[in-house]
């Protein structure tokens, strides 16, 4: 059980599911949850009641996977959480718990992808490896995240596949880590949930770049210098980072400065800045990071 075994749902009736049991005092049977969910199943599946069986099933199983929920024998699901009490505080809490899980859970799995994907854009030096077919860019994808014994001739084996990647889509996007792309799929965009991480931090007067990247990699650990980043780097053997900064975490950084989300010091010498890889920007070289006041909202 897992977020992307249970391939049927979407972070959206995920959260729907849990304001129903709030709202049903904490907990209900699976047939009481299936009566509220049968006819939102029954419009986007055409295919009849065991179609709809298996969507609530998978919906339940994904809840459960994040422990958000938990069920007995008598087949009655429970809230074990306080329910979020927006989509967007949501997606905060299933982050704080991915960034948190061990590298045995199941769902570990969800943030390594996106680090293998930050991992192998820099290696690429740049994105145009997206434009494999899903089941190219599935495989490269598991090639960079940490071995566990599968055999990788058995796509269906692998920690990371094709079959896996349509739910990993959407929670990477929800968790606004990344944006739908027609021919890449999914292109590995962080900025919303960098904005939301340093304001979440309190890092809104200014902070020196490398107090900056230890904010980084301990909020967000697949980007630069996290767990989870470094563990793709070294399987996919990426050339020390030294004083530079990814793509990814170099674009997300220049567009929150280029829309005044946040300002970009850059006055300082080479011992005290960090280059910046990819397009020409006016901004090459960064010393500290400051939120801008107004912007610092969410």
């Amino acid at each position: 059980m897992s977020l992307l075994s249970d391939t049927n749902h979407s972070p959206q009736r995920v959260f729907a599911l849990l304001r129903l049991l709030e709202a049903e005092g904490g907990e209900l049977d699976f047939e009481s949850i299936k009566s509220w969910f049968k006819p939102e199943f029954r419009g986007g599946d055409n295919r009849g009641p065991e179609s709809e069986h298996i969507n609530i099933r998978q919906m339940l199983g994904a809840a459960t996977s994040l422990k958000l929920i938990e069920s007995d024998a008598q087949n009655r699901y429970r809230l074990v959480v306080t329910v979020p009490s927006s989509l967007e505080a949501f997606a905060d809490a299933v982050h704080d718990r991915l960034i948190e899980v061990d590298w045995s859970d199941a769902d570990s799995i969800v943030l390594e992808a996106f680090a293998a994907m930050v991992a192998l854009t820099e290696l690429e030096q740049g994105t145009t490896w997206l434009d494999l077919n899903a089941k190219d860019r599935a495989a490269r994808i598991n090639k960079a995240v940490r071995r566990d014994g599968t055999d990788e001739e058995d796509e269906s084996k692998n920690r990371f596949n094709s079959t896996k990647a349509a739910p990993w889509k959407r929670w990477i996007i929800f968790l606004g880590l990344g944006i739908p792309m027609p021919k890449g799929d999914l292109y590995p965009y962080p900025v919303r949930r960098l904005e939301r991480e340093i304001s979440r931090a309190g890092a809104v007067d200014g902070v020196g770049i490398e107090p900056f990247l230890d904010l980084v990699a301990a909020r967000m650990p697949y980007l630069d210098g996290g767990r989870l980043f470094r563990a793709s780097a070294e399987q996919i053997r990426l050339p020390p980072m030294e004083r530079r900064l990814t793509r990814v975490l170099t674009g997300a950084l220049r567009d929150l400065h280029d829309d005044k989300r946040l300002a970009l010091e850059t006055v300082g010498d080479a011992k005290q800045t960090y280059a910046m890889t990819g397009e020409p920007h006016v901004v090459k070289n960064v010393k500290g990071v400051r939120m801008i006041r107004e912007a610092a909202h969410v």
